[in-house]
């Protein structure tokens, strides 16, 4: 009885006499076992036009053609790629250097693709599915190209600081500092 009384009085005076506010041990890089860290969705809608006007004597009349698509875009951080070093912890601080945001899925789903108007005149066939499809290919390349004009990469990487701040301080720490790696230019 008097051992256990020691015990329980000696672990009571150790932690409540510590001055010490160190962070308990954690492995901070566990959250690389999130992978691909999805933070921000857009949905982008393209109208796809196309004049079919005969250039040759012998093809009279004309086509027009007229899609609607929209994409789902999600960018985000892959948390995967963070390496020894990337993560620093000094007491109740941590600071990490993220890896850039990045486009991580792009879909365009046939739901959302619609022949809005098709018009065949004169001696001309219709548009046929491989003619159809090789519209939606280019836009889907339009919409590629000009995702660059949103802001899809910097409210991804917005949003996934907004998440690691969260997600560490939720762990006990008092201040998260994130910094971000440039970006591969190849």
């Amino acid at each position: 009885m008097k051992q256990l009384l020691a015990i329980l009085l000696a672990s009571i005076t150790l932690f409540s006499c510590s001055d010490d506010k160190r962070h308990p041990k954690v492995d901070v890089y566990e959250i690389r076992n999130i992978g691909e860290l999805s933070t921000t969705e857009y949905t982008v809608g393209k109208i796809i036009k196309l004049d079919d006007v005969a250039k040759e004597w012998y093809k009279y009349g004309d086509r027009k053609i007229l899609i609607n698509c929209k994409a789902k875009i999600k960018a985000g951080v892959d948390l995967s790629k963070l390496k020894e070093g990337d993560i620093e912890v000094s007491g109740n601080i941590i600071e990490i250097t993220l890896p850039p945001a990045k486009i991580i899925s792009f879909t365009m789903d046939s739901k959302h693709i619609a022949t809005e108007m098709e018009s065949v005149s004169g001696f001309r066939d219709g548009f046929t599915h491989a003619e159809k499809n090789n519209f939606l290919k280019q836009g889907e390349a339009a919409i590629k190209k000009e995702i660059i004009h949103t802001d899809i990469i910097k409210d991804a990487q917005q949003n996934a600081e907004v998440f690691l701040e969260d997600f560490y301080k939720q762990l006990g720490f008092e201040k998260v500092i994130i910094r971000q790696k440039e970006a591969d230019v190849n």
